[in-house]
């Protein structure tokens, strides 16, 4: 599989001090640690770190910023190319960024509904400082967060990270590595967790690709996230949210393996199997995408 003629990888290509693949994907790291450090020192100082307030979720306001940042100031600074190449350029960004959201929330409505009618979830299982109606207001602006959170991931790994692997690497390298790498910085080494994230992975990249941008899958990132958390009001990759519309739950004796226990939908045999069906349908949207010659295809000396 060669991806260096991929639209999105093509982006990169206007870089003009481009780095080699292995030294992106360790700078990849150290961005990852390095913001997510630096962030919750400075979200904890600056909103406490009372996971029961609602304020507390805009801590990732402060990890997610600082990653992007420290992201631009590589790619400007060493590479000399804008940030939009790492992967948010081309016509109807936000329509698709809007689209994205509905296929991410529908993608987390399928397995929650399943398990509320076989009554492995139940309502009112869930705990939230602020829930119902009243969780309104929170709630709203809270979707920004999530759609700084969801497209800093996407443009630090699905970007970034997967665009300088292919221009170097076979396709399957490049898509495997990054989602080996999006999967173990969720701290976790159960291996069902572990099959969640990596599938979610693939399908990211061959979404990515197929569209030659990360508009779309950035919306989905962000639908899944927030509706997970607070929308239904399950933990978000183990982190409960203060704030929900709903307070849905495992019921008293479900297997963990069915609910996904306190990690939430992405601990579960649902989750996997949505996410599952979701990788065949974009890998053929990607094997039917038609062949195209990229935006930009001269190159840079790779330091």
């Amino acid at each position: 599989m060669d991806l260096k003629r991929n639209p999105l990888v093509g982006l990169a290509d206007v870089a003009k001090r481009p780095s080699r693949w292995w030294a992106a994907w360790i700078v990849t790291i150290v961005i990852i640690l390095t913001g997510g450090i630096a962030g919750t020192i400075v979200g904890a100082a600056v909103l406490g770190d009372d996971v029961k307030s609602p304020l507390h979720q805009y801590s990732e306001l402060f990890v997610f910023g600082f990653t992007l940042l420290a992201l631009f100031l590589w790619v400007r600074l060493k590479e000399g190319r804008p940030l939009s190449t790492v992967g948010f350029r081309g016509a109807g960004g936000v329509r698709k960024f809007a689209l994205g959201l509905a296929i991410g929330g529908a993608m987390m409505a399928l397995p929650v509904l399943f398990l509320l009618i076989v009554g492995i979830y139940e309502a009112g299982a869930s705990y939230h400082t602020v829930s119902g109606t009243a969780a309104l207001l929170p709630i709203v602006p809270l979707l920004a967060v999530f759609a700084i959170q969801g497209s800093t991931e996407e443009a630090v790994v699905r970007g970034y990270m997967l665009q300088m692997g292919a221009r170097q690497l076979p396709g399957w390298a490049a898509i495997l590595g990054s989602s080996f790498l999006f999967a173990i910085v969720h701290v976790t080494f159960e291996p069902l967790i572990l099959a969640v994230l990596g599938v979610y992975a693939v399908f990211a990249c061959l979404v990515a690709l197929q569209q030659g941008s990360l508009w779309l899958i950035s919306g989905i990132h962000v639908g899944w996230n927030f509706c997970q958390g607070n929308v239904f009001g399950l933990p978000v990759s183990g982190h409960p949210r203060a704030a929900a519309l709903f307070s849905i739950g495992p019921a008293e004796g479900s297997s963990d393996i069915l609910s996904g226990g306190d990690y939430g939908v992405e601990a579960s045999l649902p989750g996997l199997v949505i996410l599952i069906v979701a990788l065949m349908i974009a890998w053929w949207a990607f094997s039917n995408r038609p062949a195209g010659p990229t935006e930009n295809t001269s190159r840079g000396t790779a330091l």
